[in-house]
C-alpha cells in the first residue's frame, strides 16, 4: 500500500469513527499499523438561578442544575455573585460543616463558598461585613456567572 492509498485509508476510517462514536480504533497489516483515538469537547452547561432558605452539607453532592426563577428577585443588603460558572459548594468537604450559615457574622475577606470550574476549588469570600440574611443555592447546585449566591446585610 502506497502513502497515498494510506491516507485515503486514514480519512475514511476517521470518518468511520466519528460517525459511529468510537473512541478509539486500531488496525494492524503486515507492513503498517493504524490507531485512531476521538477525543470528546468537554461541555459546559449553565443553569439558571435558584432560591432556598438554607443549604444541607451532603455527604455527595450531586451536580444538578438549579430550578429556574421565573422573576428576578431585588435583595436588600450586599449580594454576592458567582464570579464564574461552576458546581457551588458549601463546605470544604463533604463531612465537615459549612462556611456560612443564614444569621451568621463574616467579616470582609472570610470564606463564604467555592464554586468548583474545571477541577480547581475557587474560595468566594465576604466583599464586606455583616450577616448572612439568605443562601441562595444548595450544596452541588450548578451556578452561573452573576448569580446571586449569598445575601449580606
Amino acid at each position: 500500500m502506497d502513502a497515498k492509498e494510506l491516507k485515503a485509508l486514514s480519512i475514511d476510517l476517521m470518518d468511520a469513527v466519528r460517525q459511529r462514536n468510537l473512541s478509539a480504533f486500531s488496525l494492524k497489516c503486515e507492513d503498517f499499523q493504524i490507531r485512531i483515538e476521538a477525543q470528546q469537547a468537554p461541555v459546559a452547561v449553565a443553569a439558571p438561578a435558584v432560591a432556598v432558605a438554607a443549604p444541607a452539607a451532603a455527604a455527595a453532592p450531586q451536580a444538578q442544575p438549579a430550578a429556574a426563577s421565573p422573576v428576578e428577585e431585588s435583595f436588600s443588603g450586599t449580594p454576592v455573585e458567582a464570579p464564574l460558572v461552576g458546581i457551588f459548594y458549601s463546605a470544604p468537604a463533604p463531612e465537615e460543616p459549612p462556611f456560612i450559615e443564614v444569621g451568621q457574622q463574616v467579616k470582609k475577606g472570610d470564606t463564604l463558598f467555592i464554586i468548583e470550574a474545571m477541577k480547581t476549588m475557587n474560595e468566594i469570600t465576604a466583599p464586606c461585613d455583616g450577616t448572612v440574611s439568605r443562601i441562595l443555592a444548595q450544596n452541588g447546585d450548578m451556578v452561573e456567572y452573576k448569580q446571586v449566591l449569598v445575601v449580606i446585610e
